[in-house]
């Protein structure tokens, strides 16, 4: 391992593979720590990624990944109550998240960056303007730090004063075979044992499909009520889990010559957990900055504006109860809204598809619809 490079990268995610890639193509010496053997492993997401978030990271969507394409999604309430988001095309791509990540992680390599795999970023200091990381095959000096370790934050709470990022959901994923749904399209299921989040499903094709239950408590009981009340007659083919952030963003990523990226910084979308797209853009925006290309902040403060915003928006959302959220799902599908939503939506912007959803003249068909439904849910009552 050599000692010195100008930018060093911790975790071979694809917020730091994306930053990686770039720095290297612009001839910095670029280095990346990945803790475990495999890059990619284990699948940690449901790997759905809109058009609009792939064409903004400038990753072609017929990659080597790709597993499905899809145009849209059926919103299930508690009751049973649903509406249909549909465009007129694909939307977005279902990827096989191993293989996207191998993807970027080969990209990286093709550029001429260094990836050290199964070797831990054990401690970090700072000297001269720079950083030294300690692993577990020996020091190396780098002028800029970029830090994408995910969730775990061991080098971020050594670099970042007061770092403190949540909340965070345990979730459950499944592959499951015999799904019996469309496959042009994804689901999300909102139940009365399920408070914290929702539940979905995202088809590869019309059997194999990704299941995902997310719970604060009791998420393996739960996921497998779950799989028999909704999913009675499929086989599950394999399991994993990790933790989806639900949170605001980190309100300034950057400290010194580094910066945090992805996940470690809370770039998640709150409503959904998805965060590959914004990590994803932080990291460009993080590489721009290095190499001169373009000021950082200004590049990411309407990324930041958007999280914090959808972040308001999933603490609404989240005081909505059963009731309600019956009675919104009913009148949305009701006043034409779904369809507004289908033509109008960004999978990656939710608080600014909202804001011009309710600027149409579909917003005040909803409003009588939701009274409507409302007023007979009282009277019923």
């Amino acid at each position: 391992m050599r000692p010195r490079a100008d930018a060093a990268v911790v975790g071979a995610g694809p917020a730091g593979l994306m930053a990686a890639a770039y720095l290297a193509f612009r001839g910095f010496d670029v280095v990346v720590f990945e803790e475990d053997a495999i890059i990619g492993r284990p699948e940690r997401c449901a790997g759905l990624y809109s058009l609009w978030g792939l064409k903004a990271l400038r990753i072609p969507a017929d990659g080597p990944y790709l597993q499905n394409r899809v145009m849209g999604a059926v919103f299930t309430s508690p009751s049973g109550e649903s509406f249909t988001v549909k465009a007129p095309s694909e939307v977005a791509v279902v990827c096989n998240r191993e293989r996207f990540d191998q993807y970027l992680a080969e990209k990286a390599l093709d550029n001429g960056a260094t990836i050290y795999l199964g070797v831990h970023v054990r401690d970090i200091h700072r000297r001269d303007g720079g950083y030294v990381l300690d692993t577990g095959a020996g020091q190396v000096e780098a002028s800029y730090l970029l830090v994408a370790e995910g969730r775990k934050a061991h080098i971020a709470r050594r670099i970042y004063p007061g770092y403190r990022l949540g909340p965070w959901i345990p979730i459950i994923q499944y592959q499951v075979a015999g799904h019996g749904q469309d496959p042009d399209l994804v689901y999300l299921y909102f139940t009365r044992y399920l408070p914290d989040f929702f539940a979905y499903l995202v088809p590869v094709d019309g059997d194999v499909g990704k299941l995902g239950v997310a719970a604060v408590k009791n998420t393996w009981a739960l996921s497998l009520r779950f799989l028999r009340e909704y999913f009675p007659g499929a086989r599950i083919l394999g399991v994993s889990s990790s933790s989806v952030y639900v949170g605001p963003p980190l309100p300034d990523p950057k400290i010194g010559n580094a910066f945090l990226l992805g996940d470690v910084a809370g770039q998640v979308k709150a409503t959904t957990g998805g965060g590959v797209v914004y990590g994803g853009l932080y990291a460009l925006a993080a590489a721009r900055h290095i190499a001169g290309m373009a000021d950082f902040y200004s590049t990411v403060k309407p990324l930041q504006r958007e999280l914090e915003n959808t972040y308001l928006l999933r603490r609404l959302v989240s005081r909505i109860g059963p009731a309600m959220l019956d009675t919104l799902f009913r009148s949305v599908g009701e006043s034409g809204m779904a369809e507004r939503l289908g033509r109008l939506g960004n999978m990656e912007r939710h608080h600014n598809t909202l804001l011009r959803s309710l600027l149409h003249p579909s917003a005040t068909l909803l409003a009588l619809h939701l009274i409507k439904n409302y007023l007979q849910a009282i009277l019923k009552s």
